[in-house]
């Protein structure tokens, strides 16, 4: 099975399940057999548990702050701390996605996963993405560069904001952090 990460509210609208402003999902797919068969299966969604702990420290993990404003194309930046192999490092968060509107604050923290040396970081994520927010509400997102390292967020998020976007989020390498990963804010 493959874990297709995306949002699913306009899929849960259409058959009738209730979906909370802010809420996130995930679907899994059953890949075929065999390269040549083609398998035709129903998408289900299921609400993602966070994957990170709040004071997540002995795993590799990631936490940002980052601000979106959208009208019609997204744009987003922020910073954070990457916490890889025992060191804490700080990073620019910047990127888009379209189409949108509105504007929010989005807190992410996460695990890091398949991240050979803490230079992959400096990269293009990807994923798609689906915000409702109307106030507050929380969410997951799953994002992977070209190279296969793997960003498993957790997010909260405050505002008003409608998007359903293939979100790119371009992360930065800043050199160690003044700031420590357990203490950095998320709110």
């Amino acid at each position: 099975m493959t874990r297709v990460p995306h949002l699913l509210p306009a899929v849960l609208l259409a058959a009738g399940a209730p979906v909370l402003a802010g809420a996130a999902f995930s679907a899994t797919m059953p890949q075929p057999a065999a390269a040549h068969e083609t398998a035709v299966h129903p998408v289900v969604a299921v609400p993602d548990a966070p994957s990170a702990a709040p004071g997540l420290t002995d795993a590799d993990g990631i936490v940002f702050r980052l601000s979106s404003a959208s009208l019609g194309p997204g744009y987003s930046w922020g910073q954070g701390v990457l916490h890889y192999k025992g060191t804490d490092y700080a990073v620019s968060v910047s990127g888009g996605g379209a189409p949108a509107v509105g504007y929010s604050t989005i807190c992410a923290r996460g695990t890091v996963q398949d991240l050979p040396s803490v230079t992959h970081i400096d990269s293009t994520f990807w994923a798609v993405d689906a915000e409702a927010t109307a106030g507050s509400g929380v969410g997951v997102m799953a994002m992977q560069n070209a190279e296969g390292a793997e960003l498993h967020l957790s997010l909260t998020s405050n505002g008003v904001r409608l998007a359903a976007e293939a979100a790119r989020l371009r992360f930065r390498l800043l050199g160690k952090s003044p700031k420590s990963f357990a203490s950095f804010p998320c709110h």
